[in-house]
């Protein structure tokens, strides 16, 4: 049993340890899919400059929506309405 976990190990460590060499001389960690994920970080990074609205009837209703998503909600007072038995 110990034979083959060292047998086992051995293997794992000549292949990370080529991996590491072939990294080294190849210039790191330069796969494609590292250097698509880095490209879709850069454009998240980019700030988006807000939508500007067109006409003055879509400036009233940003303004109404803005308006309204900043208002508290308010309770409803509630009568209890009892039936006659």
């Amino acid at each position: 049993m110990g034979f083959l976990i060292k047998f086992f190990l051995f293997f794992v460590v000549i292949y990370l340890f080529l991996k590491g060499l072939v990294a080294f001389f190849l210039g790191g960690k330069r796969s494609e899919k590292s250097t698509t994920y880095n490209r879709y970080q850069r454009q998240q990074q980019r700030p988006e400059q807000p939508k500007q609205p067109e006409t003055q009837e879509d400036r009233i209703i940003e303004y109404q929506k803005k308006s309204f998503e900043s208002t508290e909600a308010e309770d409803a007072d509630f009568i209890e309405i009892k039936g006659d038995k």
